[in-house]
């Protein structure tokens, strides 16, 4: 094994959680990060001798992007269409400005919006690795050719190609960044008071939300798209729970407010919802029913 400068070591620690969000986007999984994040740490380490330059930055974020590209190989799930991601709960997380090229614009450079997160997972690997290093990590097509062994221009055509499919994934373009907190918090009320009048009026007409229930809980398997058809999901759900009262946390979940919703009482959790908006009213919902995921937030 080379020696390792002490150089080295403060960039890797100093890029240390850079390094994870990488592995985060990428895989949309924090256990997943988690392992990933020490398994770059741990190559990086090993080809200390292959280091160039003065800043090791570029150099750890490509290693990292490698060992998550290497991960994704060898998965076989076929990616569901109403599939979401981990949550992150970390509270120091804010969504940064967007970016002034408009291309770029739907995908920030520093924060980790679960909508965003989630699009990433409906893209190809190679989709991903090429826009999370070009776009969000700012590296030069040189960079993003190098880690998909490929040239410049198939970079720059493997970059355009994943900003559409991360537009048309997400299904809307402009949104509030950050989410609308006022709208999120009327959300919560509105479901706290099983209100289906003040939560109709808060959705844009062209509103559209997903539900994933993990293969565990009973979802629909494909987004639903308009105002009245959600507010319909919302009421059949709400007629399945029948009499049982219903209660909100709100919580700042991948830089953003959502909305954490529990049993009265017992404070189980039944649902997280995140939401993106547009103009203070909601135009996405994602709500996560899926226990193995939920379960991490416990009772209250």
């Amino acid at each position: 094994m080379a020696s390792i400068s002490p150089a080295l070591v403060a960039s890797i620690e100093r890029c240390r959680r850079r390094l994870w969000t990488v592995c985060y986007r990428m895989t949309g999984r924090i256990s997943d990060a988690d392992d990933l994040c020490q398994d770059a740490i741990a190559r990086a380490i090993e080809r200390a001798d292959q280091l160039a330059g003065d800043d090791p930055t570029g150099w750890l974020l490509r290693i990292a992007t490698t060992t998550c590209l290497d991960h994704l190989r060898k998965a076989t799930v076929r990616q569901r269409l109403t599939a979401l991601s981990d949550p992150l709960d970390a509270p120091e997380l804010s969504p940064g400005t967007p970016a002034a090229d408009p291309e770029r614009a739907a995908i920030l450079r520093e924060d980790v919006r679960y909508a965003v997160v989630v699009a990433l997972q409906h893209l190809t690997p190679r989709q991903r690795a090429a826009l999370i290093l070009h776009d969000v990590c700012d590296r030069p097509v040189a960079d993003v050719a190098a880690v998909l062994e490929t040239n410049a221009n198939a970079a720059k055509a493997l970059i355009h190609r994943a900003r559409v499919a991360l537009l048309e994934s997400r299904h809307s373009g402009e949104v509030d960044v950050p989410a609308d907190p006022a709208a999120v918090e009327a959300l919560a009320r509105a479901i706290e008071r099983g209100d289906l009048e003040t939560l109709g009026a808060l959705l844009l007409d062209d509103a559209w939300g997903v539900v994933d229930g993990g293969g565990l809980m009973r979802a629909a398997s494909r987004p639903t798209a308009g105002r009245r058809a959600i507010v319909r999901r919302f009421a059949n759900a709400w007629r399945t729970l029948g009499t049982i009262p219903l209660a909100t946390e709100l919580r700042r979940l991948n830089g953003e407010l959502a909305v954490i919703v529990r049993i009265r009482g017992a404070g189980v959790p039944v649902a997280v919802i995140h939401c993106e908006t547009r103009d203070g009213r909601i135009a996405a919902l994602r709500i996560d029913r899926d226990p193995r995921r939920i379960g991490a937030f416990g009772t209250n």
